[in-house]
């Protein structure tokens, strides 16, 4: 019976129920895992999102990292050591935290976030430019302005537009379940 009302249910949802779902008692312990806990079954998200993912986390951490230390050698090398190390440290860890948030919201499937990452890098871009006047590490530097425009590279990526999309999806079909089970008066959360 309750099978029968669960059909129901994903029908009114607009799934094909015609596909027959396997019983919950005949599912392994992962499958009965990501069958109750995801909307999809994250494997071949993580499969086919997982570089990309990976990779805009790098190297925004490597934009921020590099761009403290560069201005550290560059614009700060006359300044006292202590409290300009403990002001970029701060700073850099806020400005890691926002980028961490940003990240997740996207993921989330709130993709008008990304702005604050592109934000993010191309701050890191502007700072970095205009410290060749004080002829840093050639290395440093290269390193400075590299990991920003890739960061932006992998943001314009086909996959990492692809990723941001599916997540729009994922999250419209989450909040019709939400809308169904509040309609039900099943919803127990909010």
């Amino acid at each position: 019976m309750k099978k029968q009302k669960a059909l129901k249910a994903l029908e009114k949802l607009g799934h094909d129920t015609s596909v027959s779902l396997p019983d919950s008692k005949a599912l392994s312990g992962r499958d009965f895992f990501y069958a109750k806990f995801y909307i999809e079954d994250p494997r071949p998200w993580r499969r086919r999102y997982m570089l990309v993912f990976g990779g805009w986390l790098l190297s925004g951490c490597f934009s921020i990292a590099l761009t403290g230390v560069l201005i550290m050698v560059t614009y700060l090398s006359e300044a006292p050591e202590a409290s300009s190390l403990r002001n970029w440290f701060f700073g850099g860890v806020a400005m890691s935290v926002v980028f961490s948030v940003a990240q997740i919201e996207v993921l989330y499937g709130r993709i008008h976030w990304v702005w604050v990452n592109v934000a993010i890098y191309l701050a890191c871009l502007l700072v970095a430019l205009p410290s060749i006047a004080y002829r840093p590490n050639a290395y440093l530097y290269s390193l400075c302005l590299l990991s920003p425009l890739i960061g932006l590279l992998i943001l314009n990526s086909n996959r990492c537009r692809e990723l941001r999309h599916k997540m729009v999806e994922i999250r419209h079909k989450r909040e019709a379940i939400i809308a169904a089970l509040k309609k039900q008066g099943r919803w127990k959360w909010w």
